[in-house]
């Protein structure tokens, strides 16, 4: 098992839908209640999530799951333990 730094940041189109807008961010919140350790950047949309995953292939169909996905701009980072 594999530890990484997930940068997660949706562009959502300012002309969207304001009710598929929050449906998107209902069913996302929900998804990643399930993740356990989840973080909003102070005064951002960003998120910063440490993920356990077998790979980078199971980490990306974990992130690809989102409902937000299409609109997500996503960093990912593998972390390695601190040696000391």
């Amino acid at each position: 098992m594999s530890t990484f730094l997930v940068r997660l940041c949706a562009n959502l189109p300012g002309d969207m839908d304001p009710e598929v807008r929050a449906d998107l961010r209902d069913r996302s919140r929900g998804q990643l209640a399930d993740w356990p350790q989840v973080w909003r950047v102070t005064g951002s949309d960003t998120l910063v999530v440490l993920v356990d995953a077998p790979d980078h292939e199971a980490l990306h169909q974990q992130i690809a799951a989102l409902p937000l996905h299409p609109w997500l701009e996503v960093t990912v980072e593998p972390l390695s333990p601190y040696p000391g």
